[in-house]
């Protein structure tokens, strides 16, 4: 009942036909959490919808595009492949006609639609939702929902033609037997938005020493650090730079990528101000951004020379050449879409959702603001309709609704963490052959048949997302409240990570996940800090506990516990 109340429209059945036939995988990569009834009937419901939308614009060969569903409380993506070989063939031409034309001008192709993406946004965002009258708020909602829908279908058009460069140059790539972990030397260190971001918040530290007030910023509690820089006059310039940062990237979620229950930066700067203060530790240690940075571009440099110089034939260079531009521009993509699309999107819809939440609650319709997101989107917009059509009628009609609705799915959210989700199920392939699922899911065969999930151990195998080699403390993350826990040079431990995780690859060591493949974040942002990762695991932060010393190789992909810590 639980799925079903949440979303009865998008509840996953195994009993039936359909479902039955379908190759379902719980989606801990975008949702390692239960979701809630708000965020499966907008960013899941549109997520779902993207695949289908772009997998129809762009005529991509092997699938009509995922199916997303709710199953024990938990998001499950459905992977639908077309079997029919004459329809597969009907669909290649125009696919591949786009992947060419990609590849000459991603740039241009990707432009036009995040061009799109942001004017939407700023549609949103240049909106004063807790000025807007009633009515207005309505269609605020209603737009936000609809452009968030429209968002989610460019993600995936951008998305499908991208991830068939990026092949397509692996592929080439593979005939010269150059591994994987070896030719992503040659994509990284390109600007992106979220590269940005972490820059700006280390300008931002080093301009708090500069202003005198690193010692307030280290010993205030992050709770109160803001009330107390408001009142050092040496402080000023440092909160101004500070609230300029947070108008131009604050509109992101802190944690789950497709969800609408956690807060933005601009309504809880927490996570930043922990990152700020986690930085000065590795300016003590002599580290410092740009200086990272430049290594990384001689790095690519150096690795693209020293292929070039293998090759003989000028044509074969040129060949070269042209695939690694555009696998270049689609692997910044990876990094740049998410800002945008994943967070920003995510986020405006969840400042609309919030604004009608405030009216609810001064309607003595739901106690908390968070309340808000325990109802689904189309009873949101009934609710709204209502008090706009007769506010005395609606707010004692829905009051006598509302309440126990809340409390009701409350509960069920609190039941839903220990509901026994399986990692897969349905129409499970012997073998994993969807690129996708592998390079972004990290799904592989001993995935497809798990034989101890849960299974605590010493030793883990994953995907090699970073070179090197780090030894040292780990950090056990599930959520972004336990950011402020990670300290300098520990490691990473988490199930997943997304945009709004990005800060903490400039404090630690190395990253270790349970989910996620080559070209999930994790092993992206990894490589563009320059630190080991291990991605994929499955099992880590069951098997890895706060303070274990553990050993992460990012050149093969293993993780070892060397010493467990001392439990109290």
């Amino acid at each position: 009942m639980i799925d079903r109340s949440i979303s009865s429209l998008r509840t996953l059945r195994p009993e039936t036909e359909f479902d039955k036939s379908i190759f379902w995988f719980r989606d801990d990569l975008h949702q390692p959490y239960a979701i809630s009834p708000m965020g499966m009937t907008t960013i899941q419901a549109h997520h779902a919808w993207g695949y289908h939308v772009a997998a129809e614009t762009t005529s991509l060969p092997p699938s009509k595009g995922g199916h997303v569903k709710i199953h024990k409380g938990r998001v499950y993506l459905g992977f639908a492949l077309i079997d029919d070989p004459n329809e597969i063939a009907k669909r290649e031409p125009d696919f591949g006609k786009l992947l060419e034309y990609c590849i000459d001008h991603w740039d241009e192709y990707y432009r036009k639609h995040i061009k799109e993406v942001i004017s939407n946004l700023d549609t949103l965002n240049g909106v004063d939702t807790d000025k807007l009258i009633l009515p207005h708020l309505l269609e605020h909602l209603k737009r936000a929902e609809r452009l968030n829908r429209r968002n989610w279908e460019i993600h995936f058009i951008l998305m499908y033609p991208a991830d068939a460069v990026y092949f397509a140059f692996e592929d080439y790539c593979k005939k010269y037997a150059l591994e994987e972990k070896d030719f992503v030397i040659m994509l990284r260190g390109f600007e992106s938005i979220a590269t940005q971001t972490d820059e700006e918040l280390w300008n931002l530290t080093k301009f708090g020493e500069a202003c005198g007030i690193k010692e307030a910023l280290l010993n205030t509690d992050v709770q109160r650090l803001m009330e107390t820089l408001n009142k050092m006059d040496k402080a000023r310039p440092w909160v101004e730079k500070f609230n300029r940062f947070l108008s131009i990237y604050g509109n992101r979620v802190v944690a789950a990528h497709l969800d609408v229950l956690t807060p933005t930066w601009k309504e809880d700067p927490t996570p930043v101000l922990d990152t700020i203060k986690g930085y000065f530790a590795r300016m003590e240690s002599g580290w410092d951004f740009s200086k990272s940075k430049q290594q990384i571009h001689e790095q690519r440099a150096k690795a693209i020379q020293e292929y070039e110089d293998r090759l003989k034939d000028q044509e074969e260079k040129k060949h070269f050449r042209r695939l690694l531009k555009a696998a270049q521009g689609v692997y910044a993509f990876q990094e740049d879409h998410g800002f945008y699309i994943d967070q920003g999107s995510t986020a405006a819809l969840r400042v609309a959702i919030m604004a009608c939440g405030k009216r609810l609650i001064r309607r003595n319709l739901i106690g908390v603001l968070e309340d808000v997101c325990y109802l689904t989107y189309h009873e949101l917009v009934e609710i709204m309709e209502a008090l706009v059509y007769n506010e005395k009628a609606a707010r004692y009609h829905y009051g006598a609704l509302v309440p126990n609705l809340v409390r009701e799915r409350r509960e069920d959210a609190r039941m839903a963490k220990d509901l026994d989700a399986p990692l897969t199920f349905g129409n499970v392939p012997e073998r994993m052959t969807d690129p996708i699922g592998i390079k972004v899911f990290g799904i592989i065969d001993e995935v497809l048949h798990p034989k101890g999930e849960r299974e605590v151990k010493d030793r883990l195998e994953g995907f090699p997302g970073a070179p090197g080699v780090v030894e040292g403390p780990a950090r056990v993350v599930l959520d972004y409240q336990d950011f402020q826990k990670v300290k300098a040079g520990e490691i990473l431990v988490c199930p997943y990570t997304g945009t709004a995780w990005t800060p903490l690859f400039v404090k630690v060591g190395g990253v270790v996940t349970d989910t996620g493949g080559m070209l999930t974040h994790a092993a992206i942002a990894a490589r563009e800090y320059n630190i080991p990762a291990v991605v994929g695991t499955w099992n880590a932060t069951n098997s890895i506990k706060d303070g274990d010393i553990i050993k992460i190789d990012g050149n093969v992909g293993i993780v070892e516990i060397i010493q467990r810590a001392k439990q109290s």
